[in-house]
């Protein structure tokens, strides 16, 4: 079942703007699949995979490294990148609540920064995937004041963070194509 779930956010198309990459594809993948825009390897390959630590990373795993002044920052910055995180929201009164998800599309500063205080605020703090933070001795609502949230996303329930989903990152196909010449 995990392996579909994968599947799902494994892939890469474009329109008429934008080119779409699936938010858990790794470098490695992106380099070697045929549906990857030649522009979008070679910036993986020149810019992205050179400072990875690793070539199975993602780019939410290269995205908890980066810093603001950072060249691979203004790269991103550059390719107007964006995006797409789906979040739980807890609706319902109380005894009847439930979970739902939201979409957020942020741009490339909002998300680095929400990604980087997560990680800071959840620092050496043991949370397996599908685990809630108050079951594993968090305050959920501490860990949400360190975090700097995107607009739009204040109705976050903190407390199942891990279930926050990069969905999929996006390019300007104009701005790929002036900067990978």
């Amino acid at each position: 079942m995990k392996d579909t779930i994968d599947r799902s956010f494994k892939y890469a198309m474009q329109d008429t703007n934008r080119i779409y990459i699936g938010g858990r594809m790794t470098y490695e993948e992106m380099i070697t699949w045929e549906e990857v825009p030649f522009k979008i390897k070679s910036i993986v390959n020149r810019d992205f995979l050179p400072d990875a630590k690793n070539p199975e990373w993602t780019f939410k795993d290269h995205f908890k490294t980066i810093s603001d002044t950072s060249f691979l920052f203004q790269i991103l910055k550059t390719l107007k990148t964006k995006v797409k995180v789906d979040y739980p929201v807890t609706k319902g009164k109380a005894g009847k609540e439930q979970t739902v998800f939201k979409s957020k599309v942020c741009n490339i500063e909002e998300y680095i920064y929400f990604v980087q205080s997560s990680d800071a605020a959840l620092a050496g703090a043991e949370v397996p995937e599908g685990k809630k933070l108050s079951e594993c001795g968090l305050n959920p609502d501490e860990v949400k004041e360190k975090i700097r949230l995107p607009k739009g996303m204040e109705d976050i329930d903190c407390d199942i963070l891990t279930e926050v989903v990069t969905e999929e990152i996006s390019f300007s196909k104009l701005a790929v194509m002036f900067f990978s010449k």
